[in-house]
C-alpha cells in the first residue's frame, strides 16, 4: 500500500510540474501570483499524500496483558490458566497474536500390584506457546493458529501409593487453537475481551474448550 501511494505522489508530481497555463491567462496574472498557485497545488499535493499514509497506516497498534482461562479438558477436569499475551495489529482486519500460558492437565492412572488395583491421579503442568492469525470485526474477533505446548513438570493429586517419578514422551507437543472474542474498551489505552477458546493438542489426543478473558494495554 505504502508504495503504491508513493508511485501515486510521483506521477502527480511530475503531471504538476508539467502543467502550463495558456497564454491569455497568463498574461493576466501576475507571475508572483501564479508561482504561489503553482506552490500551493504542490503542497495539495502533499498533503494527499500524507493523509493517505496516515489513513493506510493508522490501525497499526501493539497490545500487551494478562489472560486468565477456565477451561474442561477432555477428561471431564475444569483447570485454571494463566498467561502473558502480546498482540499487533497490522492492518483494519488483520493482525497477529501470540503469548506464554501456563496451564495444567489432570490425568488419571493406575498401578496394578496382584489382583489389587491402586488407583491415582498426576496434574501435569505445562506452558503453551500460540502463534495466531487474528481477525478484527466489529461485531467480533477471530482467532486461529498452532499451539506449541511445552511439558514441565508434574504433582500427584491423588492416590494410596506415593509416585516418586512421572513423565510423558515427548514432552513437546502440537495443537490447534481457535478463539472468538469481543473487545470491550474501558479507556483509550485499556481493553477487556473476554474469548470463547477450543485447543485440541494432536499429539496427546486431549482437548482443552473454555473460556478466558484478556487484560490488555495498548503501547
Amino acid at each position: 500500500m505504502a508504495d503504491g501511494l508513493f508511485i501515486m505522489y510521483f506521477l502527480l508530481k511530475k503531471l504538476i510540474s508539467k502543467i502550463e497555463l495558456n497564454e491569455p491567462l497568463q498574461t493576466l496574472i501576475p507571475k508572483t501570483i501564479m508561482s504561489k498557485l503553482f506552490f500551493l497545488k504542490k503542497g495539495a499535493i502533499v498533503l494527499l499524500f500524507e493523509s493517505l499514509s496516515l489513513i493506510s497506516f493508522g490501525q497499526k497498534a501493539t497490545y500487551t496483558g494478562i489472560t486468565l482461562t477456565t477451561e474442561m479438558t477432555s477428561e471431564g477436569d475444569v483447570v485454571a490458566g494463566l498467561g502473558l499475551n502480546i498482540e499487533r495489529k497490522i492492518t483494519k482486519h488483520s493482525g497477529i497474536e501470540s503469548g506464554l500460558y501456563y496451564r495444567t492437565y489432570k490425568t488419571s492412572l493406575y498401578i496394578s500390584t496382584g489382583t489389587d488395583y491402586n488407583n491415582f491421579a498426576i496434574s501435569e503442568r505445562h506452558i503453551s506457546l500460540p502463534v495466531l492469525y487474528k481477525f478484527y470485526s466489529r461485531i467480533i474477533n477471530f482467532s486461529v493458529g498452532p499451539t506449541f505446548d511445552f511439558y514441565v513438570g508434574w504433582k500427584q493429586k491423588s492416590g494410596y501409593v506415593i509416585v516418586n517419578t512421572y513423565s510423558i514422551d515427548p514432552s513437546f507437543a502440537f495443537g490447534f487453537i481457535t478463539k472468538f472474542s469481543k473487545q470491550i474498551n474501558l479507556s483509550d489505552h485499556l481493553f477487556l475481551e473476554p474469548e470463547l477458546r477450543l485447543n485440541p493438542i494432536l499429539t496427546y489426543n486431549r482437548a482443552y474448550i473454555g473460556l478466558g478473558i484478556a487484560a490488555k494495554y495498548k503501547l
